[in-house]
């Protein structure tokens, strides 16, 4: 990590920024505390008021160093040179009309992506950018959108603002108004959030804390699941839930890469991996968030009721965790419980492997009356299609979707179904008024004809504000409405941006599509 602030100036229009010195110290004091992060003081470099050459130098040897994740943040005064319209980042001695003694953000951005002469580089990187016109290093687009040719590969850049927007030092308060929030969200927690604190989770509560007092919003891009990465434990995380994990639960420390020398340390909350090194932070579907919890993408964690969670594999011989449920807040009906993520393949193979539910294998279902002729198309028995095990399991009739909701929640001990519309519109609304859906486009977070265009397995696109992923996009979430019959919500990996927002209604509850799927609910 390299924690970067230039808090005083010499020419006299670049005014002083105090608070940016004290960022800077009280970061050092968030990622070495060990309830925290832990990270070691030889990982963590800091630089008050470096020169230019300084500055690279300490990033090209941190990145080079770094074979899991590499952490780079700056604070201070953002400049835009007045030809290229790039951002550059300055320094004490900066002119604001001598672009060259400032640093480019592409310089720091190309030596992230291929330090040490070309070598590979860390497999994860977050940027943390709080000076003003920092959204022009997501490539100048806004709202959030991802810049696959401006950002960091396979990371998180998280901005103080957007592109054309200065960001803000109020005077007399101690931190910058971005910074401030990071800082608070990171020390005081999330009351009812996960163990971890991932990059997705930290920019929404920075977002919600700056837009209620009136503050430059921050934008970000994430780039292969850098969303998931996780910096810090969650502070305010219930011990009591962490107590609930099955057997299926991994135990041991978040990241990838135990042992390996990077410019960050494991933050898992059980173990530590190796002797000697540090590991890196988790992220991608591979890994789930192993903390010792159990909490991940697909996880059979019953979020907020202190309900025990559903066996992983080798427990019980099961394949896949049971659903996991986030609590959704009042919207008319009560609190209910809704599905993080739909039903995976994995988790519908138990279903059918149970022997009380052979009746719902493709074979004998394709036969009956409560599936069509689509049903589990690309099945063959107990066998889905390769690959296949964590993406949302599709061609499902809403008899079947029904039946696994029952089957699992005789198994986790909660009654389970499936959400209805109101239900459904709730989850998705996240407490948000006015086109709460083009905002969830705009950030990046849906799956539909516009943007990736095929199915995708669950974690792949951020969840919305109440941490429930792919509410809109990737599959058809069938849903019911206050008779009782089936109606589809949501869209899918085909459906065109305009339609969305559609409702349609299946031919039969019997009917089965390749665009569609399902996930569970319960009241609390």
């Amino acid at each position: 990590m390299v924690l970067v602030g230039t808090h005083a100036y010499e020419h006299p229009g670049l005014h002083d920024l105090p608070a940016v010195r004290n960022n800077v110290g009280r970061l050092r004091e968030l990622v070495r505390d060990s309830g925290l992060w832990g990270l070691a003081e030889e990982h963590c470099r800091v630089l008050g008021q470096p020169d230019r050459q300084g500055m690279l130098n300490a990033v090209y040897d941190a990145a080079a160093e770094a074979s899991d994740t590499m952490v780079l943040y700056y604070a201070g005064h953002g400049l835009v040179h007045p030809q290229s319209g790039e951002l550059h980042l300055a320094l004490p001695g900066s002119d604001p009309d001598r672009p060259h003694t400032a640093v480019r953000y592409e310089e720091l951005r190309s030596i992230l992506l291929s330090p040490a002469g070309g070598r590979p580089s860390a497999r994860r990187k977050v940027v943390v950018l709080d000076c003003c016109w920092s959204g022009l290093a997501l490539g100048g687009m806004d709202a959030g959108d991802l810049a696959p040719a401006a950002a960091v590969h396979g990371a998180f850049v998280l901005t103080a603002t957007a592109a054309t927007r200065q960001a803000l030092a109020v005077p007399g308060e101690t931190y910058t108004a971005f910074t401030g929030e990071l800082i608070d969200v990171v020390g005081s927690g999330v009351v009812g959030g996960s163990a971890l604190l991932s990059m997705a989770e930290l920019y929404e509560r920075v977002t919600q804390a700056l837009a209620a007092k009136g503050r430059p919003l921050p934008r970000q891009s994430n780039i292969d699941l850098g969303w998931r990465i996780s910096l810090f434990r969650n502070r305010a995380y219930r011990a009591g839930a962490e107590g609930a994990a099955g057997s299926g639960a991994s135990a041991g420390v978040v990241g990838g890469a135990a042992g390996g020398r990077g410019a960050v340390a494991a933050v898992g909350a059980g173990r530590r991996a190796g002797s000697g090194g540090p590991a890196g932070p988790v992220v991608g579907p591979e890994s789930g968030v192993a903390d010792g919890s159990g909490e991940g993408p697909d996880s059979g964690a019953v979020d907020g009721s202190g309900e025990g969670r559903g066996a992983g594999a080798g427990a019980g011989g099961w394949l896949a965790p049971l659903p996991e449920l986030r609590v959704v807040p009042p919207g008319g009906r009560g609190v209910v419980r809704l599905g993080r993520y739909p039903v995976t393949h994995a988790q519908f193979r138990d279903f059918l492997a149970d022997p009380g539910n052979a009746r719902w294998r493709p074979g004998a279902a394709r036969a009956g009356a409560y599936a069509d002729e689509n049903y589990l198309a690309g099945w063959r028995g107990l066998e889905f299609p390769e690959g296949r095990e964590g993406h949302p399991v599709v061609a499902v009739s809403a008899y079947a979707a029904r039946a696994y909701a029952a089957w699992a929640g005789r198994r986790l001990g909660v009654a389970l179904r499936l959400p209805t519309v109101a239900e459904w519109e709730v989850a998705a609304r996240a407490g948000r008024g006015g086109e709460w859906w083009a905002a969830d486009v705009a950030a990046g977070r849906v799956n539909f004809r516009g943007s990736h265009g095929e199915l995708v397995r669950n974690g792949e696109f951020p969840p919305n504000p109440y941490g429930i992923g792919d509410l809109l996009g990737n599959v058809w979430d069938i849903c019911v409405d206050e008779a009782g019959a089936p109606v589809l919500r949501g869209g899918a990996f085909d459906t065109p941006q305009a339609r969305l927002r559609e409702c349609p209604v299946p031919g039969s509850p019997a009917e089965c599509r390749r665009n569609v799927g399902f996930r569970c609910a319960g009241e609390v």
